[in-house]
C-alpha cells in the first residue's frame, strides 16, 4: 500500500516512525513550510522506500519571497527522492493569510511544477472555483497532478479530472457526516483514485481522536473497498498502480530492514 501523502517529521513518537516505514509499501512525505521542507529532505534519502514533495502551504506563503521558490527548484534539482511539487494551493477557511498573496505563489508552484516536469500537489479548502480558474489557466498539465484530501464539491472534482488531475481522499472519507464525500468518491475513475493519511492529521473512524500515522491508511483502504463494492486486494493495486504511474516511483518495493 502507498501513503501518497503524509507529514512524516510530524508523526508523535519514533514509533509511529517506525511502523509506517514498515508496514506501508511506499511514503510521499510532504515539506510545506521552510522548516519542513529540508526534514522531509532527510526522511527521504535516509529511507529507500520514502519519498517527498516540497512545496509552502497557502497558510504559509506569508513571508516567503520568490527566492523561495528558486530555493525549491535548488532542492528538486538536486534531489532525485523529489517526486512533486506541492503541497500548494488556496485555503480560505481561514482568514490567514491575504487571498492575492495564496494566488501569487500558487501561480509560482504551478510554474515550477510544469519547468520541472513534476505533479503538482494541490491543496483546495473552501476556494473551489478559484482553484479550478487558475488551473484552468494554466492546463495543460504534462505531469499531472492530485488535489490532495480532497473536500470540493462534484463539479470541481470532474473538472479537476478532465484537466487531468487524480482526486485523492483520506481518513475523514470514513466520518459519519461525510456523506457528500463519498458520493463524490464514487463518481472518480478509478483510474484517478489515490488514498492517503494526510497523518497526523483525519485519522480514519476506527481510531478517531488518535494521532494519525501512515500505517492507518488501511483502515480507509477497507472503508472504501466496501463503499465501492471492490475486493480490498484489488483497490489496493488499483491506486498503487495509480500512484506508481502519477509520482513515477519503482514498480518493485523495496525490502525495509
Amino acid at each position: 500500500m502507498i501513503d501518497t501523502h503524509c507529514h512524516l517529521d510530524m508523526l508523535k513518537t519514533d514509533k509511529d516512525l517506525k511502523e509506517s516505514i514498515e508496514k506501508v509499501d511506499y511514503l510521499i512525505t510532504i515539506g510545506c513550510d521552510k522548516e519542513e521542507i529540508p526534514k522531509a529532505l532527510e526522511l527521504a534519502n535516509k529511507y529507500e522506500n520514502v519519498y517527498a514533495s516540497i512545496g509552502f502551504h497557502p497558510y504559509d506563503v506569508n513571508d516567503i519571497t520568490d527566492e523561495h521558490i528558486q530555493w525549491l527548484k535548488e532542492l528538486a534539482t538536486k534531489n532525485k527522492k523529489v517526486v512533486a511539487v506541492g503541497e500548494t494551493g488556496l485555503d480560505y477557511y481561514r482568514d490567514i493569510t491575504p487571498k492575492n498573496k495564496q494566488i501569487y505563489f500558487f501561480e509560482k508552484h504551478i510554474n515550477l511544477a510544469k519547468e520541472l516536469n513534476l505533479p503538482l500537489i494541490v491543496h483546495s479548502r473552501s476556494a473551489e472555483r478559484d482553484t479550478e480558474k487558475i488551473l484552468e489557466k494554466f492546463a495543460p498539465y504534462e505531469a499531472s497532478g492530485v488535489i490532495h484530501c480532497f473536500g470540493g464539491d462534484m463539479q470541481m472534482m470532474e473538472r479537476c479530472v478532465d484537466l487531468g488531475f487524480y482526486i485523492s481522499f483520506a481518513g475523514n472519507i470514513t466520518y459519519p457526516k461525510a456523506d457528500n464525500l463519498r458520493q463524490i468518491l464514487k463518481k472518480v475513475p478509478l483510474d484517478r483514485l489515490l488514498l492517503e493519511t494526510d497523518s497526523p492529521f483525519l485519522s480514519p473512524q476506527k481510531v478517531r481522536g488518535k494521532p494519525n500515522k501512515p500505517s492507518n491508511i488501511f483502515y480507509t483502504l477497507e472503508f472504501v473497498s466496501n463503499l465501492l463494492g471492490i475486493e480490498k486486494d484489488k483497490l489496493e493495486e488499483i491506486v498503487d498502480n495509480n500512484a506508481k504511474r502519477l509520482f513515477k516511483i519503482p514498480k518493485t518495493v523495496p525490502s525495509v530492514v
